[in-house]
Formats: C-alpha cells, structure tokens, sequence
C-alpha cells in the first residue's frame, strides 16, 4: 500500500533551503509517529510531497494527526505502458478496476494531474477515462460539477497513480519549527482549540491549568492534555503539564472584591502566576479569548488584563465565533470531552464589567495579598504529559450517588456563595439545611459530625458534584449530590 503525502501550500513556496529544512522535519515527525505506534514505515520525499509505504489499518488514523499535512492520498501506482497508443486504455482499466462499481447509480468525473511533459492534455485523457466508464458502468452520469464521485488519477514520470481516497487535513507546519508557549487551559471548548492552534502553527506548547475547584477538574483538565499532546504533538517532544492551585485566590476574590470585576481579576492574577511560572523558558502565552463572545472578552478589558503582565500574549481565537469553534473541536476530537465539561464563569461574576477601567481594576486587586498569589505559584506541580496519567490507571472511578429527596437523618449543605442564597433560598420542609460556601467546604467538613450523611447542593450542580467528587476521595463516605425534583419536592428553587 502507498501513500502520498502533500505538504502545506505555504511551504511550497518558500525558499528552497527552507522547504528542504521543513521536509526534514516533517518525515523525522512522521517516524516518530509510527515508532510511536510501534509501526516501521519507508518514507521517501521530493518537492512537495512525501511517498510512504506500508500495509497497515493504522496508517491513515496516524496520519490525520499530524500537522503540516495538507492532505494524503492512498494510490496504487503502475508503470505506464512505453507504447504510448496504450497509455489511456491502459489507465482506463487501472481506473476502471477501482471505480467501476462505486460510481453506479452515482454521478462521476475523472481529473487527471500530471507532473513534467508527456505528449497528451490532462483532459484529453479525463475524456477518454469517463467516455469508457460510462460506457460500462450501470446507471450513472457524467456531472462536471459537484460529482457524487471523483475518479482521481495521478500522471508523473512514467508512473499512473490511481487515487483510492484523499483525506484532506490541517496544514500549517510541522511540530518543533518554532519555539516554545505555554498555553493557559481550562478545560471547555475555547482553550483547547486555542492550545491546538498553536500546534498547528508549528509551536511546542506546554500546558498550564489553574485547578479552581478541587482534583476532580484537574483529572478531567489532564485526560483532555494528554488526549491533545497524545493525537496531535511530536511523541517524543516531553511536554510539560503545570497545575497552580488557584482554591485560595478564588476565595479571595469571593469575598474582597466587588463581583462585576472578578472575572477579570481572576484573569490578571492568571497572567500573573503564567508570567512568574515562564521565566525565561517561554515565547508568548496563549490564551483563549474570543472577542466579545462574552461580555468580559472585550478589546477594554483585554487591554486592562494584559496590564498585568510584560509578556506576548496571543489569541489564536480572537476573530473566530462560539460556532467555528466548537466546528474545529468536532474536528480535532475534543468536543465530546468539552461539552461535559462545565464552564465556571458563571460561579465568578454574575455581571461582569465590560468597559473596565484600569483604575478600578488596580484598586479592587489591592485588596487581595500580593502573598496570596505568590504562595500559589511556588506550590505549582509539574508534571510530563506523557507520564502524568499514569497514577490514575489503577483507581477505581469514584461515583456520587445522587439523591432527589434528602432522607429523615441526612442534612442538606448549601455551597452556594451567600449572595446567591440571599436572591434564591433553599427552603425544605423538616430538613436541617447547613450554608458552606464551595470555597470552604473543603477545610470545613472534617470539622462536621462525621455520623451524620450530607448532600451537597447548589443549583447548577457542578461545583456540588465535583466538591463531592473531592471530598469521597478524600476517605469521607458519607456524601451525595442533592438534584430536587421541583414536582416531588417543596423547594423553593
């Protein structure tokens, strides 16, 4: 089995010391792919393409994970016959062996592509192909534009290359051709394209996640990395997944600072920690802001977070929309993982400013201790990616059982922070309700009676969940989620 292998137009046309230098590059991240997949493969390249061969079910699902394809093509390859009266029946057949079948009761066309000189046109011989295929075939039609089927074939040297499929995919240029980043996660949709992007346009990239809500979202945060570094990376390239633990800072911004700047506090000390976390090992940091898509993403209060920092900080996603996004997670196999994975913007800020001033930005921030956000960095952990999920292996899942009516002995937990459960309180007949904000609970409850079974509420269920996720790995048993059902329940929510 053969395939050919087109690079990125983009590279074509650059100068040829260039093109030679990232062809290079591109078969050396090739073979580490399949020696990745314990898979040894013969690769070949000229001009703008590489030739590989192998017989292997694997091989096209390795090869659309590799940047700097533009697309790939399986094709068996046939000496052209040297007498030249025999080239386009010879090549008809060739094709007709292939297409005969799949273009019944379909329309078709044949395109020839030819490289170098031969004494024939490119349409003379597409004619003679479709002339004969329709001849024989059952039930079908020729159709110049939009073909249910196109009959691809390929003319360089003295070689017929018969196109079974060609898979179009990402372009952009192969891994390692530029520098390092370090791009900010944070689990939903945006940050992974943003990461993928940057993957895509040649960079290494290094992952740094602000864990906000306890090991459950920095499990979930890591299998996606791994899953991202994994399909898309070079796998001999040790990139680096670096978690700072942001639980104090969020609790600090619940409770000093007005809630329409939050949001974008929290973004600040973000560019903050991944300013003193780079040094001098990275470029740029990445981050996934999209313009306007919500209302703390505008241009003003970009220019009052990126004050908080002297580094390059790009937005790979900053003209794309919510749709093309989540188009381009489809795409890349991270939307199954994002869509179950719930976004907290709403937990920060209810009603976050969008024409912050810096200001009144640098006057809220002084009240949180510059300490605060120190601790939290010198305590980060870095870990391989290629290594970090090898401590989960051997766990069982951890579930939390969920209840809809809390029972005679069970006390409810309210972790809702307090404005929340001023504008809409939790009321339950004959049930003792405890009020623990999220940011608490988790030093807290080791001080609760431990005879006593608890159920976490809050009215969204995410942070209840994954509280609860956090505390039962933490040896407490006697937890589950609360989800009343307003028609059994007389709960005013």
């Amino acid at each position: 089995m053969k395939y050919i292998i087109k690079i990125s137009p983009e590279i074509t046309i650059k100068s040829k010391p260039v093109r030679k230098q990232c062809l290079l590059m591109l078969k050396n991240n090739i073979k580490k792919h399949f020696d990745f997949n314990d898979i040894k493969v013969n690769v070949t390249w000229n001009r703008d393409r590489l030739n590989l061969e192998w017989s292997s079910d694997k091989i096209t699902k390795i090869l659309s994970q590799i940047p700097w394809i533009a697309h790939f093509m399986e094709v068996e390859t046939f000496a052209l016959p040297e007498n030249k009266d025999e080239i386009f029946h010879f090549v008809y057949e060739k094709a007709r062996d292939f297409y005969l079948d799949k273009i019944e009761w379909k329309t078709f066309v044949a395109r020839v592509k030819r490289t170098w000189t031969h004494d024939f046109k490119s349409i003379d011989l597409e004619r003679y192909v479709w002339g004969w295929l329709l001849k024989h075939a059952k039930n079908t039609k020729v159709q110049i534009k939009n073909p249910e089927i196109t009959v691809n074939i390929e003319i360089k040297d003295q070689k017929v290359h018969i196109v079974k499929y060609r898979i179009e995919w990402i372009g952009g240029y192969p891994i390692g051709f530029q520098d390092k980043v370090l791009s900010l996660i944070s689990g939903w949709f945006d940050s992974w394209v943003s990461t993928y992007s940057m993957m895509k346009r040649w960079c290494e990239v290094d992952y740094l996640f602000f864990n906000l809500w306890g090991s459950a979202h920095e499990l979930w945060v890591k299998q996606v990395s791994y899953y991202l570094w994994k399909t898309f990376s070079v796998p001999h390239k040790r990139a680096r997944f670096i978690t700072v633990n942001f639980e104090e800072i969020i609790a600090e911004l619940l409770t000093k600072v007005n809630h329409r700047f939050r949001w974008i506090l929290l973004k600040r000390f973000m560019l903050k920690a991944a300013s003193m976390v780079s040094e001098w090992h990275y470029f740029a940091l990445v981050k996934w802001d999209s313009l306007w898509q919500v209302s703390s993403q505008t241009l003003k209060n970009m220019h009052v977070i990126d004050k908080a920092s002297d580094n390059l900080v790009l937005r790979p996603l900053i003209a794309d929309n919510k749709q093309e996004i989540i188009d381009v997670a489809s795409k890349i196999g991270t939307y199954n993982f994002a869509c179950n994975m719930p976004e907290y913007c709403w937990v920060i800020s209810d009603k976050p400013a969008t024409w912050a001033k810096l200001e009144d930005i640098l006057a809220e921030e002084e009240n949180i201790l510059e300490e605060v956000l120190v601790r939290a960095v010198e305590w980060r952990k870095t870990e391989f990616v290629r290594n970090m999920m090898e401590e989960y292996k051997n766990k069982d899942a951890t579930e939390i059982e969920v209840a809809f009516l809390p029972g005679n002995e069970e006390i409810v937990i309210d972790i809702r922070e307090e404005a929340d459960i001023k504008k809409d309180k939790l009321v339950l007949e004959n049930v003792e309700i405890l009020e623990i904000p999220f940011f608490e609970i988790n030093h807290k409850f080791k001080d609760l009676d431990q005879t006593k079974d608890y159920l976490l509420y809050c009215d969204k269920w995410v942070l209840s969940n994954l509280h609860g996720l956090y505390l039962k790995e933490n040896g407490f048993d006697n937890i589950k989620i609360f989800r009343p059902l307003k028609s059994e329940s007389k709960c005013n929510i």
